[in-house]
């Protein structure tokens, strides 16, 4: 009989909610079960993925940074996948630090199937569960379940099941069905739920749909912001600016994953987790391998310093949010402006690039075998360190500092100081600066009209309009 024992933790944090799903094959496009599960917490920034093989089975899980005796999702070599999220309307009467990781955990390292976690529920009912939670789970077999666990009994629900999932999917957020009528994270079950509806009615159900739109959806109670950017406002946040609290991809939102698992007539070694170590709106979804025996070290740094992929997506979060508005407060002209440019098409255009590389690897290996681990981690290493590259390149210029002052009854003159910075006070080359006039002010947010790009400043204009606003961009 399996016993959790709950290891002391030298640091330690609260996992204060997630949403989670489970896609069964019937469902996706390509026949292949998907899940996922984005970690929200509102401690705990320094999150890594990790490949450990000390176990019956290898696995790979996030975690946190130099944290190796738990995990929070992934994948074993014999293709049994888990995700879970907490469920804050069962009963919680178990004292001590949460075990979710280390049941997670447990499961990665000895579970082949559905029925062995089952295992695992019912002999931790003995002993007690000091976290409630849903675990969602998928095996080799294409068999999938979610486990609704109270403090000392659980309650199975099957992906086969046409009551429990009539479409061949089921989302969990903070609380169980079984539970009672308080529903943590309503809205987010909700609108996962119309986004999947939505993939299934079209056959379009893939992992990077789920990373891409789902994982990154910035729908909230009040407001649809699409398309990006939000034209609108939000309360009394700023024109522009997003409540992320309630929305899938949340202000709290750590680290995403979407494990596409194999078909069962193929080898389990080819399952695939995309990770997303970071916000899901601050980082990329890049494949990993079980079969590579080892994750990058992007995502496992040294110790003290961790995924240097995390802290890219920490540098970005803090680019985006202006915490000085609100805990959540999210500007979506930082993300995308109504040129098209900002920092969220630079993440979709190196998703895809990962897609297109991981994707055709996998058609390979699905048709000819499996390579050895080092091919498998030469290919995840060399899109990391790509992806990481141009993730550290990006940053717009400085804002350039306008003056304005009018010469006569028809000449104005525009004087700013050379930007010689970006936005993260690094040493970058302008090629130019372009000109944008509008007859409203612009509040950093609408361009205008274009007038013209020049090197160097200052600027005469012709203008005999009484008022007239004038703004400047530096170009790289």
């Amino acid at each position: 009989m399996f016993v959790l024992a709950v290891l002391a933790l030298l640091v330690w944090n609260t996992c204060w909610s997630s949403t989670v799903a489970i896609v069964g094959g019937n469902a996706t496009q390509d026949g292949r079960p998907l899940l996922m599960k984005l970690r929200d917490n509102s401690e705990g920034p320094n999150q890594e993925f990790v490949y450990n093989n000390a176990g019956p089975f290898a696995y790979i899980s996030v975690t946190y940074r130099d944290s190796a005796d738990q995990a929070f999702g992934g994948v074993n070599n014999v293709g049994f996948a888990i995700i879970n999220s907490n469920a804050w309307n069962f009963n919680d009467p178990i004292p001590g630090p949460d075990d979710d990781g280390f049941i997670i955990r447990q499961a990665l390292r000895t579970c082949q199937t559905v029925d062995d976690f089952q295992g695992i529920m019912d002999s931790t009912n003995l002993t007690g569960r000091t976290r409630p939670a849903n675990y969602g789970v998928v095996d080799a077999t294409g068999a999938g379940a979610f486990f609704e666990a109270a403090a000392t009994v659980y309650y199975r629900y099957d992906l086969n099941d046409s009551s429990a999932a009539p479409d061949g999917y089921m989302v969990r957020a903070n609380f169980a069905y079984s539970g009672s009528t308080y529903h943590l994270g309503q809205n987010r079950h909700d609108r996962v739920m119309v986004l999947l509806d939505s993939a299934y009615a079209g056959n379009f159900i893939t992992h990077d749909y789920i990373s891409q739109v789902i994982c990154r959806d910035l729908n909230n109670d009040n407001h649809n912001p699409y398309p990006l950017p939000f034209q609108g406002q939000d309360g009394t946040l700023p024109y522009g600016f997003l409540h992320t609290h309630e929305c899938i991809n949340r202000e709290i939102s750590k680290s995403a994953l979407v494990v596409q698992t194999a078909l069962p007539t193929e080898n389990p070694l080819l399952s695939t987790v995309w990770a997303l170590v970071g916000e899901p709106i601050s980082t990329t979804a890049l494949p990993l391998w079980i079969l590579a025996q080892s994750v990058p070290v992007e995502f496992d740094g040294p110790p003290g310093i961790g995924s240097s992929l995390n802290n890219k997506a920490l540098l970005f979060r803090e680019y985006l949010y202006d915490f000085s508005v609100d805990n959540d407060a999210l500007d979506t002209w930082r993300l995308v402006d109504e040129r098209g440019w900002g920092l969220l098409p630079l993440l979709t255009s190196l998703d895809d690039l990962a897609t297109i590389r991981g994707d055709s690897a996998l058609a390979v290996w699905r048709n000819t075998g499996l390579p050895i681990p080092a091919v498998a981690a030469s290919l995840q290493n060399s899109i990391a360190t790509f992806t990481y590259a141009q993730l550290d390149a990006w940053g717009p210029p400085d804002e350039p500092s306008l003056s304005i002052v009018r010469l006569n009854p028809t000449e104005v003159r525009l004087s700013w100081s050379p930007v010689s910075t970006d936005i993260f006070n690094r040493p970058i080359t302008v090629t130019g600066y372009t000109v944008y006039t509008a007859t409203a002010a612009f509040y950093n947010r609408f361009s205008g009209d274009s007038l013209t790009t020049v090197t160097t400043p200052p600027l005469v204009l012709p203008s005999s309009d009484s008022v007239r606003f004038y703004q400047v961009r530096a170009r790289r």
